[in-house]
């Protein structure tokens, strides 16, 4: 028979970056240990899912929409380029600006990374019925259009998969 589990005290669990940041932090560890074999990074699914359902963008869109900062971005499309997974072209009515599409590895590899994401998602929210999961989600995407932009060093990112 397991052990009870015991839960940090009462105070700890009324306040919300405490119940925020432990089950983000689980998630976050269990898809960059899924995206490792194909060596991105959760950021990286970021960009490829954005440019997947909205088409080519510029750098700058590209920030706005996930809320990076303009040197972390390029730092992401950079190392995204490098692996191939992504090419900047250029821009049809602006000669200053680059447009950011996916290449067919980078289709390829989003398609993979989507599929082993599902999984550690599934498992991760099997706790809470299919209700549950999907009130959850819509409060964490409200509260997601709330925050501002931010800067995100990319040694945050665990720099060796850029």
């Amino acid at each position: 028979m397991p052990a009870p589990q015991k839960v940090p005290s009462q105070g700890l669990m009324s306040r919300i970056g405490y119940l925020l940041n432990r089950p983000a932090l689980e998630i976050r560890q269990k898809v960059e240990a899924a995206l490792k074999p194909l060596h991105i990074i959760p950021p990286h699914m970021g960009v490829l899912s954005t440019l997947q359902s909205n088409g080519p963008q510029t750098q700058r869109s590209l920030g706005m929409m996930l809320k990076v900062d303009p040197t972390t971005m390029v730092w992401l499309i950079d190392g995204l380029e490098k692996k191939g997974l992504v090419r900047r072209g250029e821009h049809p009515k602006d000669r200053r600006a680059h447009l950011v599409e996916l290449s067919t590895e980078g289709k390829a590899v989003y398609r993979r990374a989507g599929d082993l994401i599902s999984r550690v998602e599934n498992e991760f929210l099997a706790p809470l019925t299919k209700d549950e999961q999907q009130h959850l989600k819509q409060l964490l995407t409200k509260l997601f259009k709330s925050v501002p932009m931010q800067a995100i060093p990319p040694k945050f990112f665990h720099g060796k998969h850029s």
